[in-house]
C-alpha cells in the first residue's frame, strides 16, 4: 500500500502548483538532439528549421537553433534555455526572433524574456503560447517546436 501511495504521490507531484501558482517541475525529459522548428508563415512540410537540444540538468535544456525561407531574407530564431514544467508545458528564458518581410514593416520582431511553450490535446509540438507578433493589430505567429 505504502508503495501505491508514493507512486500516485509522484504522478500527482509532476503536475502540481505550487503556492505561488507556478507549476513544478515534472520528472519527464525531452529527447537531446535535433528537432523540427516552424513559423507558419515560412512554411511546415519541406520546409522544416531545426533546433538543438541539450540537456543542462534534471529539467533544463538549452535549445538552439533557426528557421529561413527559401529566399533567406524571412526566419525564426529561438537561442535559450528550456525548462520543463510538465510533460507538455515548457518555460522558456531567452530570445526569439522572427522576420516576415510582410509583417511588421519588414522588421525583426524580438521576443526576449520567458514565454510559454504548451503542446495541447493530441500535437507533438510545442506551440509558443506568446503568439503576437510585434505588428499591432491581429497577426499571431505560430512558433512550433516538435517532439
Amino acid at each position: 500500500m505504502k508503495e501505491l501511495l508514493a507512486i500516485v504521490s509522484l504522478l500527482f507531484a509532476g503536475y502540481a502548483v505550487s503556492a505561488q501558482g507556478k507549476e513544478a517541475p515534472a520528472p519527464a525529459t525531452i529527447r537531446e538532439g535535433a528537432h523540427k522548428l516552424s513559423l507558419q508563415w515560412i512554411g511546415w512540410g519541406e520546409k522544416f528549421g531545426a533546433v538543438q537540444i541539450k540537456k543542462l540538468n534534471d529539467s533544463t535544456y538549452s535549445v538552439k537553433g533557426e528557421q529561413r525561407s527559401d529566399d533567406k531574407l524571412d526566419f525564426v530564431s529561438v537561442d535559450g534555455k528550456l525548462i520543463m514544467l510538465t510533460p507538455r508545458r515548457l518555460r522558456f528564458e531567452g530570445t526569439i526572433l522572427t522576420k516576415v518581410k510582410d509583417m511588421n514593416n519588414g522588421e525583426v520582431c524580438d521576443r526576449t524574456g520567458t514565454y510559454t511553450f504548451f503542446a495541447s490535446g493530441v500535437r507533438k509540438y510545442w506551440r509558443l503560447q506568446e503568439m503576437d507578433n510585434c505588428e499591432e493589430g491581429n497577426t499571431v505567429d505560430y512558433v512550433d517546436i516538435f517532439f
